[in-house]
């Protein structure tokens, strides 16, 4: 029914507060993990809304972000995507920086400007490689399996795709951005639908 139930979080730079938030996800407690890309970031807050601890500043090394986008929990991991370092980094739930892969490119496992991403029931990771207009998936340890997707209008192609999802049946959503739809897909690539927005 659309009721408002609260809201957690203010404008600014102390912890809990935030500036261009980009992404959320949930942990197995509840606990809420926020993106931002302008504080290059992530904050983690509790089932109420308190915010428990953060992590990230600006860069290119271990621990650092260029623009924080899409999260994923993994069981006791937590993935983000470090879009303008065009990589995936995995953490611990308290921020430890565990690995990380991806490079800039538009080879297999080369990123350009990758934004969201999901899981399928298998815990393979599914990446909107945003710039690449394309979808690349990879196993839950970071190694390629396929690459979907090219540059255009039609049926399973995109423009700027910026997020993915898979259901338990393994159907593909891929938010197509530029071409202002959602498509959908079998778990082989398969064309099945589109809705476009009024």
């Amino acid at each position: 029914d659309h009721d408002f139930l609260g809201q957690f979080g203010s404008y600014g730079r102390e912890l809990g507060q935030m500036i261009w938030p980009t992404s959320i996800t949930l942990d197995a407690d509840d606990n809420a993990y926020v993106a931002d890309e302008s504080l290059q970031r992530i904050t983690k807050f509790d089932r109420d809304g308190n915010a428990i601890s953060m992590w990230g500043e600006q860069g290119s090394g271990e621990g650092q972000f260029d623009q924080p986008s899409g999260l994923l929990v993994q069981g006791n991991t937590i993935l983000v995507v470090d879009s303008r370092n065009n990589r995936v980094q995995r953490y611990t739930l308290d921020g430890e920086f565990i690995s990380q892969w991806g490079s800039p490119g538009t080879g297999d496992g080369e990123f350009n400007l990758p934004w969201g991403l999901g899981e399928d029931s298998s815990g393979n990771v599914y990446i909107a490689d945003w710039r690449n207009d394309r979808i690349q998936k990879f196993t839950s340890e970071g190694q390629h399996l396929e690459t979907y997707g090219e540059s255009g209008r039609a049926e399973g192609q995109f423009d700027r795709p910026a997020d993915v999802a898979v259901d338990k049946e393994g159907n593909i959503y891929v938010a197509d951005w530029g071409n202002q739809r959602l498509q959908v897909f079998d778990s082989k690539w398969n064309f099945l639908d589109t809705q476009r927005g009024a």
